[in-house]
């Protein structure tokens, strides 16, 4: 019997030292690379663009710029030199059936580089006014019909498409 049990310790203790071994051993931790955040809807949007026309014609620059209230916690876009004439700020929506949207608004009055009042809209689409690959298919409605005869300038109404191309 007690070469039995000798025997049964001798198998034993090879066992419990290589488990030991085997359980002391730990895989070094590699750190791991931090991945840069990635940037925010607003950041990818904001920025100078060339606007086309829809065969391509160049027509004007704009730039769309970002703001953040954080009282609100709103986030707003103001065009600079949008349709090569107007500059204004439009608070942006959140629509998940247009992630990408960028809120044109309705703008009443809005005045014109020569102080000439205007109604500018721009609704949203699946296409139009949504952020594509560095590529805005504008789509907007321009008129002067409630302003035009005290203005004293001519009567005019487009329901205008453009193409703004962000450039790096």
């Amino acid at each position: 019997m007690i070469t039995r049990l000798g025997s049964y310790y001798t198998r034993l203790i090879p066992i419990i030292i290589g488990m030991s071994l085997i359980l002391a051993c730990k895989k070094e931790k590699v750190p791991s690379v931090p991945t840069p955040p990635q940037p925010t809807k607003w950041k990818k949007i904001a920025g100078h663009y060339k606007v086309y026309d829809t065969t391509g014609v160049y027509l004007y620059d704009m730039d769309l710029i970002h703001s953040h209230n954080d009282a609100t916690n709103r986030d707003s876009i103001r065009f600079e030199n949008f349709d090569g004439e107007f500059t204004f700020t439009t608070q942006q929506e959140e629509f998940s059936n247009y992630p990408m949207y960028v809120a044109i608004g309705v703008q009443n009055p809005v005045f014109d580089s020569n102080n000439k009042r205007w109604k500018l809209g721009g609704a949203a689409y699946t296409y139009y006014n949504s952020y594509h690959n560095d590529t805005i298919p504008l789509k907007f409605q321009k008129t002067n019909i409630n302003y035009y005869i005290e203005d004293v300038t001519p009567y005019y109404a487009c329901d205008c498409k453009q193409i703004a191309v962000k450039q790096h």
